[in-house]
């Protein structure tokens, strides 16, 4: 197992968060407190993974999402040193000029390994650099109020409080300025200080609540070693632990989402499992008397799980009709991503005409919205090909190429098969099939093991070479 967190740590940035809201610091009490939001497209499967301390370690825990062994989004060890990562754009990489890579395993897994301090973490970087942070930054807390930012050309450092979302926290331009989580973190500590309270604040106004939701938050009171998980948009009943407790229950991962039994979003997918239909949604949103605005946000968050992570489009086709409905609630919304996910579900349901009227009603440039189109009506100027031999009873087949998260690539049908024509100037193509939402590889054509997909699981994937 160490072995292969070692290696999944390595290759940590190859997955990162669309976006991420971090909070470090100190209270009157002189106690070190940190928050995170950990936003990308709505899944379950979030990890907690303990390890206990061995001969000549620290225990620690590491947070993951997909499955445990799937890349590592953030961690704390014993000691009381907390790391977590913003993804930025790329950037120059001037921290690693006159310094050489560290090869013993990952700088990340030696931190919570052997670090009790940030200083002791700050100290290799004046003589290594992390391989891979060009377009990611590293936010650092410790117990004793040793507060970093590690960036691609500097590292930040403070002893009373740190916030960094998606932006280099060395900007002072248009990139810190847009960003509308920042000046909220930093006006609720200016006028509340640094507690839990004041934290929990930042991470319900903070959070996302769009295509891109806050999966979980993870607040620690580095000082005494509590932890409160939040889970899906849902401030108000938290999951209370501590690290110490976790340790000593030995190694184990947990499902983040088995320790909120009541959470509605895991309700309403729990009817869905048990075979719930249209009615069966309505009786329960009926029942759990929500008002419009929590509706729109089980309904999304579910949905979005569904479709996006899952692929389980016979159940997104329940939801996505009832969550239209309160879908104006919600005033976050980008109205153009509504138009390209309504044509992305109904082509899911083999409306492509639907979808492609859609798309064509979306004014301006967007990427997203154009290679769509070009799939759909199949007149793409495409440098390859992929095929499928077979399933001509299926009803989709999609492709999920490694690398782009949210966009389907819909194949179209032939007398042997199922055909995609792709333009790319990628040297090679990572990919799988899904074929009526059941993941599928090409047995025919080569195939790599062990590569992360959209979902965050570890499965065999079909490569071609450009």
């Amino acid at each position: 197992m160490k072995v292969k967190i070692l290696f999944l740590l390595l290759v940590v940035f190859t997955f990162k968060s669309i976006a991420c809201t971090i909070v470090t610091g100190v209270d009157a009490k002189r106690q070190t407190w940190v928050m995170n939001n950990e936003d990308f497209f709505h899944t379950y499967s979030n990890y907690v993974n303990v390890y206990p301390s061995q001969k000549n370690t620290l225990g620690y825990i590491t947070l993951t999402y997909g499955s445990p062994e799937s890349s590592i989004q953030g961690g704390a060890n014993e000691a009381g040193v907390f790391f977590d990562i913003n993804a930025l754009r790329p950037q120059a990489y001037k921290l690693s000029e006159g310094k050489k890579p560290f090869t013993s395993g990952s700088m990340l897994l030696y931190l919570l390994q052997y670090c009790e301090t940030v200083p002791e973490f700050l100290k290799l970087w004046e003589t290594y650099y992390l391989p891979g942070m060009d377009d990611i930054q590293i936010h650092l807390a410790d117990k004793k109020g040793n507060l970093a930012i590690i960036t691609p050309d500097t590292i930040v450092s403070s002893k009373t409080h740190l916030t960094s979302t998606n932006f280099n926290v060395c900007e002072s331009g248009p990139n810190k300025q847009a960003c509308w989580r920042y000046p909220i973190a930093e006006k609720v500590i200016a006028e509340s200080g640094v507690s839990k309270g004041s934290l929990v604040k930042i991470a319900n106004a903070t959070s996302w609540r769009e295509f891109t939701t806050t999966l979980y938050t993870n607040i620690h009171n580095l000082s005494t070693g509590e932890i409160w998980f939040y889970l899906a948009e849902d401030y108000s009943t938290p999951w209370y632990t501590n690290i110490n407790a976790l340790l000593k229950k030995g190694r184990q991962s947990i499902l983040l989402a088995t320790k909120f039994p009541k959470n509605a979003s895991l309700k309403l997918n729990k009817v869905l499992e048990n075979g719930g239909n249209t009615i069966e949604i309505r009786k329960f949103l009926l029942k759990g008397k929500f008002d419009d605005i929590q509706k729109e946000s089980i309904l999304r968050l579910s949905f979005l799980n569904y479709f996006y992570i899952e692929k389980d489009f016979t159940k997104a086709d329940l939801l996505f009709p009832e969550w239209e409905k309160y879908i104006h609630t919600n005033k976050r919304l980008d109205s153009t991503e509504v138009k390209i996910t309504k044509a992305q579900y109904l082509a899911t349901t083999g409306k492509y005409q639907g979808a492609i009227n859609i798309l064509n009603d979306i004014k301006g440039p967007n990427w997203r919205r154009e290679e769509l189109l070009r799939t759909l009506e199949d007149n793409e100027d495409y440098t390859t090909r992929i095929e499928l031999i077979g399933y001509q009873k299926a009803k989709v087949v999609l492709i999920e190429v490694k690398g782009d998260y949210n966009l389907f690539r819909f194949l179209k049908k032939t007398p042997e098969g199922w055909i995609l024509k792709m333009k790319s100037d990628r040297k090679e193509i990572k990919y799988c099939f899904y074929v009526d939402s059941k993941r599928v590889i090409n047995p025919s054509q080569p195939i790599i093991k062990k590569q992360e997909t959209v979902k965050g699981d570890l499965a065999e994937l079909n490569v071609l070479k450009l």
